[in-house]
Formats: structure tokens, C-alpha cells, sequence
């Protein structure tokens, strides 16, 4: 088999590039270096019939321990574009924005410049493309357009108009997202940086920060917020294997060492059922699995 470009790998591991270290091998893995050779990697994957999945920062993700088939696609240094387009004296600054921004980057530049509300993001790990898919905090109400490659390799800019998004998730234009336009109101630089410093403060507060996880395990329900369900049910500290309920917020499940994606898949089962059983509340996964459907 015969890929255009130098950015192809087999039989990646995927615990490499994931925030949970968890995960199996990418039958191909690609590290395009630009639009173009992403575009190309793509036209032949389509050609070729592969599934194609992209991992960005590798959060909220949790990839199959026995690996991923077809093509994932890393986004990396040359999609990390972070620029101002509009004018200094604009009432709202526009930025364009590359999909492997880190949106660490985007926030504390938000934070330096004066953008209202940038402090939504504060803390959230990985990257500004992945936000956008699971409409992360609420991002997608800042987005004016994005620029996707489609599955046969064109290049095509998408309006705000005909995107969607919704509670946590969003109905994109299928393809790679590789970059977004962004507005944000300005406000003073001073008052943009206390926003993000109390957010900060409060999600390194309440967060585990130092251990491999994949953030919220389960979307929020009508009912309330997931991680209250988990704690009042008393399930903190609830473990299979190596993968335990984070002690600190009852959201999140922690890899503890050697934690599989099966340990994962099972703890997060015990939850739901033990959740649904004390309170008639079904549990949503949050996390997005890579690699086989999800069983539960």
C-alpha cells in the first residue's frame, strides 16, 4: 500500500496519544504537516475504503484495547495556527483559530487580549477541534464558520448558518475540521484574566488534574449533574482493575496505572446500573469510545 506523503505510521499505540494512556494500536496512523497532505491522506483512505478517525489532544477519548481500524488522524503542529483577523478597535474580536489549538492557548490568549467569556474554556484539557465536535462549554455559540475537508479531499468553508450544535454535542459537516473562525466580545485584558483565573481556581479545587483521565465520563442528565448522582450513590473511590471513580469529582474515572479500556467500560456499566437502580436516572456516556461500539 502506497500513501502520498511521509506523515503515515502502522500499528500505532493509541495509549500514547490519549489523556487516559489507554488504548490499542492505530492500524494506520497519520501525522499530516499541512492542509494539503492531510487532504491527500484522506482522498485515500476514501479510495482505499478505510474508516477514518481523528484524535486531536486525546481527551474524552478512550480507544479500544485491541486497537483502531483504518486511518487516525493526528492533527499537530502545523494546524495550531492562532491569529487576529478582525480590527483592534472592533467590539468583537475575530480570531482564526487551527483545530489543534490547545484550548489552554486560546484561553490565556483570550485572557492577554480581552475576550468576554474565552474563561468558559478555562481548564478544559485538549484541543480547540475536539471542543467544537462535543461543543464543549457551550463553544459552538462563538463559532462564525469552519473550514473542513471532506471525505473525497476538498476543502470547503461552512457558514455558521448550517452548523449545529447543542447540550454537549454538535451536528458538524462530516469530514476534518481544520480550522474555525471564532468571536468573542472584548472586554478590558484585567477583567478578562480575573474570569479565567477564578475559573481556574475552582476546577483545580474540585478536579483530579494529576491523574490519566478522560474528564466527565457521563453527560449531565435532565435530572441534575451526573457527578452529584455518582456522589450521593456513594460509588467515590469505586474500582475495577486499575480504573477508579476519581475521589476528588465523582465524574471522572481515573486510570490508577494499568487500567484497560475494558476496565473502563466495566466500572462505567457498574455506574450506570447502580445510578438507574437507586434513582431512575439513565447515565449518558460522555466519553467517546475509538475502535468498537458501545456496549452500554
Amino acid at each position: 500500500m502506497s500513501w502520498p506523503g511521509t506523515c503515515i505510521r502502522r500499528e500505532e499505540p493509541l495509549s500514547n496519544h490519549t489523556s487516559f494512556r489507554i488504548g490499542g494500536p492505530a492500524e494506520w496512523f497519520a501525522e499530516p504537516s499541512s492542509v494539503e497532505e492531510l487532504a491527500a491522506v484522506i482522498r485515500e483512505a476514501d479510495r482505499l475504503g478505510l474508516p477514518i478517525s481523528v484524535i486531536g489532544g486525546g481527551t474524552n477519548t478512550l480507544a479500544a484495547d485491541r486497537g483502531v481500524r483504518g486511518l487516525v488522524i493526528h492533527l499537530g503542529a502545523a494546524f495550531r495556527k492562532l491569529e487576529n483577523i478582525g480590527a483592534p478597535e472592533d467590539p468583537v474580536a475575530t480570531v482564526r483559530c487551527g483545530s489543534a489549538v490547545p484550548s489552554q492557548r486560546l484561553v490565556m490568549t483570550g485572557a492577554r487580549q480581552g475576550w468576554d467569556l474565552v474563561e468558559i474554556l478555562a481548564g478544559l484539557p485538549g484541543q480547540v477541534g475536539g471542543a467544537m465536535v462535543m461543543n464543549a462549554q457551550g463553544i459552538g455559540r462563538f463559532v462564525q464558520g469552519l473550514t473542513v475537508i471532506a471525505s473525497d479531499g476538498r476543502i470547503q468553508s461552512v457558514d455558521r448558518n448550517a452548523l449545529h450544535f447543542g447540550y454537549r454535542r454538535s451536528e458538524l459537516p462530516s469530514g476534518v475540521i481544520v480550522e474555525a473562525i471564532l468571536a468573542f466580545p472584548r472586554i478590558p485584558a484585567e477583567e478578562a484574566d480575573r474570569n479565567v483565573q477564578a475559573i481556574l481556581s475552582r476546577r483545580n479545587a474540585t478536579q483530579d488534574l494529576n491523574v490519566p483521565s478522560a474528564g466527565c465520563a457521563f453527560r449531565n442528565p435532565e435530572q441534575g449533574p451526573a457527578g452529584k448522582f455518582i456522589d450521593d450513590a456513594g460509588l467515590k473511590g469505586s474500582r475495577i482493575g486499575d480504573a477508579q471513580v476519581s475521589l476528588r469529582h465523582a465524574n471522572f474515572i481515573v486510570n490508577m496505572g494499568q487500567a484497560s479500556a475494558d476496565d473502563v467500560l466495566s466500572l462505567m456499566e457498574y455506574v450506570q446500573g447502580r445510578i438507574w437502580r437507586r434513582f431512575g436516572v439513565a447515565l449518558e456516556p460522555e466519553v467517546r469510545l475509538l475502535g468498537e461500539s458501545w456496549a452500554i
